[in-house]
């Protein structure tokens, strides 16, 4: 794909947002993978277009097609999210998932450990990437569910706009 802003980093480069993280490797088990917006944006174009890029078929579609396909048990409670693999899925509104109420059937969601979140909205063909670069304690009164919620809605409602 040709990504040069995406690795897992154990130090302190120019180009990061670094909030003094301490790492003990580079291996990627301690959610240090970095990456900068355009590419984390391009990782979800790549989704959107299941895999063709400029007319290329890159990777097998079949791939992204399972990866963003509901694989969570058919009986498990209404409130919780449904979802693909590393993808919130969206089939339906529900109260316990990432997705904003307004995100239609079929859009899909990652998010990441510092809260950066990238949104595939096929049927509007939008991706949307948020960088959020938050360790620690959030302020007092904060409600993550709802904020994360809000970014897709917000999302929806510019595209609506357009």
């Amino acid at each position: 794909m040709g990504f040069s802003q995406t690795g897992w980093r154990k130090g302190n480069n120019e180009k990061l947002v670094w909030l003094n993280e301490q790492y003990k490797d580079d291996q990627g088990n301690l959610a240090n993978l970095f990456m900068s917006t355009k590419e984390l944006a391009y990782w979800g174009y790549m989704h959107l277009n299941k895999g063709a890029i400029n007319g290329n078929q890159i990777l097998p579609k079949e791939i992204f097609e399972q990866t963003t396909t509901i694989i969570s048990p058919p009986d498990l409670e209404q409130q919780l999210p449904r979802n693909g693999f590393f993808w919130f899925v969206q089939d339906e509104p529900r109260s316990f998932t990432e997705l904003g109420d307004k995100l239609p059937h079929g859009s899909f969601q990652s998010l990441g450990a510092t809260g950066c979140a990238c949104l595939v909205i096929p049927k509007c063909k939008t991706v949307a990437v948020r960088m959020y670069n938050q360790t620690g304690q959030n302020p007092l009164g904060y409600d993550y569910l709802k904020d994360i919620k809000t970014f897709g809605d917000l999302v929806c409602k510019y595209i609506e706009d357009i």
